[in-house]
């Protein structure tokens, strides 16, 4: 099965919840509301990891009695020749997690998975094990695609060096990953998922549980990394996305603020209403969680419903799973950060301090043309003083602190990339 680089994949993936999601969301508002109670939270984020991370945690009657579990599963899309990379993620997740919890695997594949699969996989964890074959009309070229423009499409992408263009499994991987995963049967009596992909590591241990964390914050989507990609594979997608938004303006979420996608340093730059221009910054999704009901569209918030899948439905209908080369990861980015609030989407990081978002845009070729945005993609996300308004007395300027006497042209005439310039404090 096509997948991204493995490269980025580990570096996605080689973390420790308890630490970096602590750094992620202690500044975030307090209103939230309860999905299971409806009612404002006693806690911050930052306090209620604090008061629910144990090792091992509590398995006492009492304490199950005392607290709703989440409906929650493991997902991931692996092939049956995949099966060493799935077990190497299953056996770090399982001894620093899931042990504790026994949340279900679910898997799911567009062939059937073997004898051998079935059986390592199920024999390295002591929770639940499904296997699902994806249905075949979501894992094939629709009527409404023309054959002829997609085969030309594939050359002219691979042709051009967009990486896995001209593959494609990997087309349908992402259309699958975009608009289908949360339709699966098998997914219909859960609210939240946590996708894992082969050949990933997870090095510390996670003391508390991030779907509780999820259901009590009303949280639709966590992350691990920002990164840029290759503009070249989606050329259409944010005009469409534009268009989208200009027929359904009512689906905009009034607590969105996308401002950190957007170039306003660019050529007709739009002045960072939804007119600007996409910078190609994207929650890596190869590590994510996420609100099934938020893609669904019958989340317990009225000014949530419907949006993601209308969204994706618009966007599959115009081809560009196929003309183009559509990634389900900046589709997600778009879908979170225009239809969800603006912070219901934490950052979970990494378990050890690492230079913040090095090496981001890595997955853009040198000879794409794209421009370059000024400053890293997560820390545009990081920087409060975008959308919480306001200069340097706003409440975000407690996320990111800029070096003393840094200038991004001296760095970049001393051979730099010109993203040393900030730090995160606390890091």
């Amino acid at each position: 099965m096509s997948r991204q680089s493995r490269q980025w994949t580990m570096l996605t993936l080689c973390l420790g919840l308890f630490a970096c999601l602590y750094l992620a969301i202690t500044s975030l508002p307090t209103h939230h509301a309860s999905r299971h109670h409806q009612q404002l939270p006693k806690l911050t984020p930052h306090e209620w990891i604090h008061q629910h991370s144990h090792l091992p945690p509590p398995s006492s009657s009492n304490n199950r009695r005392r607290r709703r579990r989440p409906r929650a599963a493991l997902i991931s899309l692996v092939r049956s020749s995949e099966l060493p990379g799935i077990l190497q993620s299953m056996s770090q997740l399982e001894y620093h997690f899931n042990r504790h919890h026994h949340y279900p695997w679910h898997f799911f594949s567009e062939t059937a998975f073997t004898p051998a699969f079935i059986n390592a996989t199920s024999s390295a964890t002591r929770a639940p094990t499904s296997y699902h074959l994806i249905p075949h009309a979501h894992w094939s070229i629709p009527d409404f695609i023309s054959r002829d423009r997609f085969i030309q499409s594939l050359d002219y992408v691979g042709a051009l060096g967009v990486g896995k263009g001209h593959m494609v499994s990997y087309r349908h991987m992402c259309r699958w990953n975009s608009r289908f995963f949360y339709q699966h049967p098998a997914l219909r009596d859960y609210d939240y998922y946590w996708r894992v992909e082969p050949d990933v590591h997870f090095f510390c241990s996670i003391p508390y549980d991030p779907f509780a964390l999820f259901a009590e914050f009303g949280f639709v989507y966590g992350f691990n990394m920002a990164i840029l990609d290759d503009a070249r594979s989606f050329p259409s997608l944010w005009p469409a996305t534009r268009d989208f938004i200009a027929k359904n303006p009512q689906l905009l979420h009034p607590e969105a603020d996308p401002s950190w996608l957007f170039d306003l340093d660019a050529v007709g730059g739009g002045g960072g209403g939804i007119d600007s221009v996409y910078n190609n910054c994207q929650f890596f999704s190869n590590f994510e969680l996420g609100d099934l009901n938020f893609f669904r569209g019958n989340h317990s918030s009225a000014n949530m419903n419907a949006a993601h899948d209308l969204y994706v439905r618009h966007l599959d209908r115009l081809g560009g799973f196929f003309y183009e080369r559509f990634g389900d990861a900046p589709i997600h980015t778009l879908s979170v950060s225009l239809f969800a609030p603006r912070d219901r989407h934490p950052q979970f990081c990494a378990c050890e301090p690492t230079p913040l978002d090095e090496n981001f845009y890595k997955l853009v070729p040198m000879q794409s043309p794209q421009r370059k945005p000024a400053d890293t993609c997560l820390r545009m996300w990081l920087d409060g003083s975008r959308w919480f308004g306001g200069g340097g007395g706003s409440k975000g300027t407690g996320w990111l602190e800029k070096k003393p006497g840094w200038a991004r042209d001296v760095e970049l005439a001393w051979g730099g990339d010109g993203y040393g310039g900030y730090v995160r404090q606390g890091v």
